[in-house]
């Protein structure tokens, strides 16, 4: 019966950790993943923008546009942070932001340094 007694209870420690550790990663990812897509939503618009500037003359309306798509994917990105940069041969456009991820514990800064080069023809 002793033996009984010390067994009973065993792996509930294990059960509630793994349970926490559940909650935690399911509270990440909805505060991470939203960001994670907004940001590649972004990268991909800048990229097609960049692809189509020689159809589009002006950059001021580039810088616009790019500026628009980040207040519409709630990033936080003002337009002096919007560089664009027009050659002969290439358009460029670089942007670098950070977004902070706020937890009860910690705030991290989901920092990203997008540059695109694309080909004028």
């Amino acid at each position: 019966m002793s033996r009984n007694r010390r067994e009973r209870g065993e792996g509930r420690l294990g059960t509630f950790f793994a349970l926490t550790l559940l909650v935690v990663m399911i509270y990440m990812g909805f505060k991470v993943v939203p960001v994670m897509i907004n940001a590649y939503a972004f990268k991909d618009f800048i990229e097609e923008e960049a692809r189509f500037a020689s159809v589009r003359k002006d950059d001021e309306e580039i810088r616009a546009r790019v500026y628009n798509k980040a207040r519409e994917l709630q990033l936080p990105i003002t337009q002096e942070m919007i560089h664009t940069e027009r050659t002969n041969a290439r358009f460029d456009i670089a942007v670098s932001y950070a977004v902070p991820i706020v937890t009860p514990v910690y705030t991290y800064q989901y920092k990203r340094d997008e540059h695109i080069s694309s080909p004028l023809f």
